[in-house]
């Protein structure tokens, strides 16, 4: 950038071009360093040509004035000349603005002209900036849910809160520790990049961003948190949120508890209890023997699907522990959330007079499916029964549409059931020389899985074409989807 009181046009005394700089609303200036061109040619003691540098505000004063070519000093450059191109280091501490300008001071009444008697001009040119923030904003968090705070989660848990930083640099990092130990510490939203440091300030240690205001000052957070690998019981979990100026709150401290250690069966073919044996439960008086087709057989004892295709066919033949087929006898689909959770009747049939049974399981998100013969049998307390986890995966859509002066629209479906609470978030990226870099900001999808998000590029991308694609994380729920990856032409 460069300030400039053009040579062709004279100029009144305190006339200025001039560059100026405010930091973000909630921080200050508390240094750096500008790499400048100052030029003030010529003048006399009536009007002179200045290129300044100013902190902390617009002051010809020793309290704002950095450094300054002006007629008069002797010369502002290294050998002497009215020029000087380098560096200059801020002063620390003294909050404000920063302003580099090419000015005309002197005598009131009087002109800056390079053709009249004064001779005069003044140009300031900026380079490069690095400027050094303060800003001792406290991050918060509200809103906090999800299946890892109620009672006894297993499997994966999630946790979802809205964390804020509303007069900061923005949430840079949220940490999740239980007893301790970090399960989770990740930037949740880069911003399109913006919130991704490019280095670390030597001196004073701060992360460096290319932008002032680098991080969403409110970002929704969804994770989802494993606790297969912790003892059951209760755990201490606390949540921390990090700001681009690294500073940090603890926003949740609470116990949580855990309880991984039912007994599931993972059998395919459980092999009935011998007659007479105590292990019998008092309640299932029949004990029951599967044989089941080859198609249930193939499916193993753990599958993974996508959603459209999640609904599954188990058939075989029940025998009784004479061995003989089992007619006209109760047998009921049972279904568990992987992430745990109380079990669903979602099929029943009964055998036919040669013990064959079929049940079909509807559509569902990951589940654990245990087959159950006989009236009244449970899922957890039958003596015999078959068992299949389903990993189910969401089925994600994108279309790209460019509507002009470099606005585009993206929507699509998120196809799983149930969504949730709170619903599942969409990331939008775009295919860049380094990878996939996201595109503004996350967009939670509605009540049915719709979604729709608007983001306005720069203009200098109008008329490239670019690859996008739509992700969703992992959750209690399903594991992570990513869309195809249609290419569009910003318009």
């Amino acid at each position: 950038m460069f300030a400039l009181l053009s040579t062709d046009a004279a100029v009144g005394v305190g006339a200025n071009e001039t560059i100026e700089y405010q930091p973000p609303s909630g921080s200050t200036l508390d240094g750096g360093t500008v790499d400048v061109t100052l030029s003030a040619t010529g003048g006399g003691p009536n009007a002179s040509g200045t290129a300044i540098v100013y902190t902390p505000d617009y002051a010809y004063d020793g309290s704002d004035v950095v450094y300054q070519c002006a007629w008069g000093l002797g010369g502002c450059g290294a050998s002497g000349s009215d020029a000087y191109t380098g560096t200059i280091a801020l002063p620390n501490g003294r909050g404000g603005n920063l302003y580099v300008s090419a000015g005309c001071g002197g005598a009131g009444g009087y002109l800056c002209d390079s053709g009249g008697a004064n001779g005069s001009w003044a140009e300031a040119q900026l380079w490069w900036a690095e400027l050094l923030l303060a800003n001792d904003s406290s991050p918060t968090a509200s809103g906090f849910g999800g299946s890892l705070l109620s009672p006894n989660v297993s499997g994966t848990g999630q946790l979802a809160f809205t964390a804020t930083d509303a007069n900061g640099p923005g949430v840079y990092k949220v940490t999740v520790l239980i007893d301790g130990t970090a399960v989770y510490s990740a930037t949740p939203s880069t911003d399109g990049g913006s919130c991704a440091p490019v280095g670390t300030d030597p001196s004073s240690g701060a992360l460096m961003f290319d932008d002032a205001q680098p991080c969403p000052q409110s970002e929704s957070v969804d994770l989802p948190i494993p606790t297969t690998t912790l003892s059951d019981g209760p755990h201490d979990l606390k949540v921390i949120v990090t700001d681009a100026a690294q500073n940090t709150s603890t926003v949740l401290d609470q116990t949580i508890t855990t309880a991984n250690r039912t007994t599931v069966s993972s059998l395919l073919n459980t092999p009935p209890t011998a007659p007479g044996s105590s292990s019998r439960s008092p309640a299932a008086a029949t004990v029951y023997a599967f044989a089941l087709a080859a198609a249930t057989r193939r499916l193993g004892a753990s599958i993974k699907r996508g959603f459209d295709t999640s609904a599954v066919r188990l058939a075989g033949t029940l025998e009784s522990e004479a061995g003989v087929p089992a007619a006209g006898v109760p047998v009921a689909l049972w279904a568990q959330p992987l992430s745990g959770g109380a079990w669903q009747q979602v099929a029943n049939t009964s055998t036919s007079g040669t013990g064959a049974w079929t049940l079909n399981a509807p559509r569902g998100s990951s589940r654990l499916l245990r087959i159950v013969p006989g009236a009244g049998g449970q899922p957890t307390s039958a003596p015999s029964t078959v068992s299949l986890s389903e990993t189910v995966a969401p089925s994600l859509s994108l279309r790209v549409t460019s509507t002009g002066a470099a606005r585009i629209v993206f929507t699509g479906h998120l196809a799983i059931a149930p969504l949730g609470s709170p619903r599942p978030i969409v990331f939008i990226e775009v295919e860049g020389p380094d990878g996939w870099q996201a595109v503004g900001a996350p967009v939670r999808v509605g009540p049915r899985g719709n979604y729709r998000y608007v983001y306005r590029s720069s203009p200098f991308t109008i008329g490239r074409r670019f690859v996008f694609r739509a992700v969703t994380p992992a959750t209690a729920l399903w594991p992570a989807a990513t869309s195809p990856t249609p290419t569009s032409e910003v318009h």
